[in-house]
């Protein structure tokens, strides 16, 4: 039998606005549940809430006996590993192929030999009819391949409990029937739990074994297919009849100013003593009840279903009723209170914090993801080298020459060399390399997470109990570290080539002087203060570019705000670090010959 999900008084809100509260249902063991609602209800939130994505304010998710909502971080990645979740869009991997879509789970979870992992590989692409498909990218396919090949990795491990997101979307009628049929067939054959949500109100009606409806905030219904669909509940018979007459407007502002069943005293629970202990509302006027119930689908394979033994059993001796939400409890919630911008900043910098804290965790943590240190690393300084370098050479003149012309004036000429170099290697070099290093690889670094985000691929990454800062964040933290040491040798390098070579030339100095007066009045620590700074810089800009790309709102504005974002608070942290750290050297290293 399927894993159990029991929800109980679940509230969520965004900000001012409730998306729902106090929703409480359980997920029958091994049976399909549908959840209908409007658009804008929150289901996909509900869903998100389920996995432990989404963060309720009120209420608990136990998934096996497992408490999901207070859980820390690691226990929800392992429940996590019970779940297959086929997302809206697929969430695929754009960097992997069809086939190293599907075989991620195997691979991260199983210490399957890979001749196995491609037999079960191309069993589940069979399935979906992706067969000679595997070798394509994401971008080469079409939506509704995608969300094919999204429900092979999904069911690829086989998992307890499977939740789908809007598994019509993108697909013909035709594929559309296909994908319901193969629902049935995998719950036919694993005995799942699943949890649908979906607008389909074919699929709706013939799928599942049992239904719900979100409406204003509410879990309005819930229970037996074959209640479901017989009640005449307004808002239901309106959104299953798909009739623009009724409670239900175009916007939830609509809903409101329209007749509110509800709020009807016509309508209410019959009491306890109508049929199952259920309440079915009255006929309010211009809604249509469903008077036919469907067939529901069976396995093609002619295989009973234990689910659906189960469920008439259920049925059979009251122990499945229809909920009906009360009528006092619709639009009782109230939505909290907006936090203050000063708590949503300090809120944001923990976050910050905690993240650095996790990346660093995670980087002596196994398995560590080298390949991707790589790759990042390389990526980081093919787009970052020729621009330092250009912009180290006018740094390092203008240093020379304002610093020859002020020599000049107070006459002490010798010392222009020493100056000339401390000031690049403490301070100008560490400065350019990482503000080169924030403005281009880390402008990148946060557009390519801001664009998984939003394509779900963070969240897919999550439900497959894979740590997300684990296998993408530290790997960029690192390389953007190890760049900034590297790279601010060379700006080091060529800037101080660039001082001497303005200082001897265009002002008259001697080579000499230059190099003397460095050796005589610098020290080791003065070297290794630009490669300490430098280490810390690439820290806080592989760290903020992380966390804008990980919190991009949705969109490719979102994206694109994330970026700016990221860039302007690194540029402003770097300066302040940089007082710091310069305070700090000053006051307890003592300069040569003091």
């Amino acid at each position: 039998m399927g894993g159990t999900v029991e929800v109980s008084g679940l509230t969520k809100s965004y900000g001012s606005q409730n998306i729902w509260h106090d929703v409480t249902v359980t997920l029958p063991p091994g049976e399909i549940t549908a959840l209908l609602g409007p658009s804008g209800t929150g289901k996909s939130v509900f869903l998100k809430s389920v996995m432990g994505l989404v963060r309720p304010e009120a209420g608990t998710i136990l998934v096996d006996g497992t408490e999901m909502v207070g859980a820390r971080e690691s226990q929800r990645l392992a429940l996590r590993k019970k779940f297959g979740v086929l997302f809206q869009d697929g969430a695929l991997f754009g960097s992997m192929n069809v086939y190293d879509n599907v075989a991620f789970p195997l691979r991260e979870h199983t210490r399957l030999r890979e001749r196995d992992v491609r037999q079960l590989v191309l069993e589940k692409l069979d399935m979906v009819g992706l067969i000679g498909q595997e070798h394509k990218l994401p971008g080469e396919i079409s939506g509704g391949m995608k969300k094919r090949a999204g429900l092979a990795r999904a069911l690829v491990t086989d998992p307890s409990i499977i939740l789908i997101d809007e598994p019509d979307s993108g697909l013909d009628p035709v594929r559309t029937s296909n994908l319901a049929q193969l629902l049935m067939e995998v719950n036919t054959a694993t005995d799942a739990t699943m949890l649908v949500v979906t607008h389909n109100i074919e699929l709706a009606r013939t799928l599942p074994d049992n239904l719900g409806m979100l409406y204003r905030r509410e879990l309005v219904m819930f229970g037996p297919r074959e209640e479901f669909l017989l009640t005449d509940h307004p808002v239901v018979s309106q959104f299953m009849s798909g009739d623009p007459e009724g409670p239900i407007g175009m916007s939830e502002e609509t809903d409101h100013r329209r007749t509110d069943p509800l709020a009807d005293p016509g309508y209410g629970p019959a009491g306890p003593g109508g049929p199952a202990g259920t309440a079915l509302l009255s006929r309010h006027a211009g809604a249509r009840s469903i008077e036919v119930l469907p067939r529901q689908l069976i396995s093609a394979t002619g295989n009973p279903r234990a689910a659906a033994t189960r469920h008439r059993e259920r049925i059979e001796t009251g122990a499945s009723r229809l909920y009906v939400a009360p009528d006092d409890e619709v639009d009782r919630a109230r939505p909290p209170r907006r936090p203050l911008a000063a708590v949503r900043a300090a809120t944001a910098v923990g976050d910050v914090f905690g993240l650095g804290l996790d990346a660093m965790r995670a980087s002596v943590r196994r398995p560590f993801a080298a390949k991707e240190l790589l790759e990042q690393f390389w990526f980081v300084v093919s787009v970052s080298w020729i621009p330092a370098m250009l912009v180290a050479i006018p740094f390092g003149a203008v240093i020379a020459l304002q610093l020859g012309t002020l020599t000049k004036q107070i006459g002490a000429q010798s010392f222009t060399g020493a100056a000339s170099v401390l000031a690049v290697v403490q301070q100008a070099a560490p400065i350019v390399t990482t503000l080169v290093i924030a403005g281009a690889g880390g402008a990148a670094i946060c557009a390519e997470l801001g664009s998984r985000k939003i394509r779900d691929e963070i969240d897919a990454m999550r439900v497959m109990g894979v740590d997300p800062v684990q296998r993408l964040v530290a790997p960029r933290v690192l390389a953007c570290i190890v760049a900034a040491v590297l790279l601010n040798g060379l700006v080091s390098v060529v800037g101080v080539l660039g001082g001497y070579f303005f200082n001897v030339v265009v002002q008259d100095g001697t080579p000499g002087a230059y190099l003397a007066s460095f050796t005589a009045l610098a020290q080791l620590s003065d070297l290794w203060v630009g490669a300490l700074k430098a280490a810390i810089f690439g820290f806080v800009a592989g760290v903020i570019a992380c966390y804008r790309g990980l919190n991009a709102a949705a969109g490719p504005k979102g994206v694109g705000d994330a970026v700016n974002q990221s860039v302007v608070i690194t540029f402003l942290l770097l300066f302040f670090v940089n007082f710091v750290i310069t305070t700090l050297y000053l006051q307890l290293v003592p300069g040569k010959g003091a």
